[in-house]
């Protein structure tokens, strides 16, 4: 899930080369799922930078990264450079991954260490907007289980417009039904006025 300001000569641009840059590192045989969101990252921000220098109409905050990787065992490792567009929830709660009680907090590789007075923080978590003129900031990678869990990642047409408690609510109520959640989602979103994109990429881990 990638998303950001609008490049007036290219629309979604910014959004795109993240994309990209995920699904290049996805093809390559990293050691770890946090080393090759890792990549996808640096790759991200390293392109993006370099389209924000050779076009002064572009802007400084140009997009947020939300990816995550599961295994076969459900084992999810969860990146989100944005200020909480991915949400864990469960029977008893919705959290970001980065406050979630049972998320582990593995190392990613390559990010320098040091604080920045730029820094953007919500709870616990590092947000940082690739493209930046800045040096990258260590992020926190979480790791969760998602046996009977579900994992949202959305953009800000939905989680700008509706409550996190009635997210979980509309998510728990549907169940495995996770199209049915999705379409009731961006409904409710649109009837609470939003007029920006709404993207959501809704899963669930089945227990078998």
């Amino acid at each position: 899930m990638a998303e950001g300001s609008t490049d007036p000569s290219s629309e979604g641009a910014a959004s795109g080369i993240a994309i990209s840059c995920l699904r290049e590192a996805a093809q390559r045989h990293e050691k770890s799922s946090a080393a090759l969101l890792d990549r996808a990252v640096h790759e991200s921000d390293a392109r993006i930078g370099a389209r924000v220098v050779k076009s002064q109409d572009v802007p400084q905050d140009v997009t947020h990264l939300s990816a995550c990787i599961i295994d076969n065992a459900l084992e999810c490792t969860i990146l989100d450079t944005g200020g909480g567009n991915a949400y864990l929830i469960d029977r008893d709660s919705i959290q970001v991954p980065r406050e979630y009680t049972l998320s582990r907090h593995p190392e990613g590789p390559g990010f320098p260490d040091g604080g920045h007075g730029s820094e953007k923080k919500r709870g616990g978590m590092i947000s940082h907007t690739l493209g930046e003129p800045r040096i990258l900031m260590k992020t926190d990678f979480s790791a969760v289980n998602l046996a009977d869990r579900f994992l949202l990642l959305s953009s800000g047409g939905l989680h700008d417009y509706i409550k996190k408690d009635r997210i979980a609510e509309i998510v728990l109520k549907n169940g495995e039904n996770v199209e049915m959640s999705c379409e009731l989602l961006v409904q409710e979103a649109l009837s609470a006025g939003s007029d920006r994109t709404i993207t959501i990429v809704l899963v669930h881990g089945h227990l078998h």
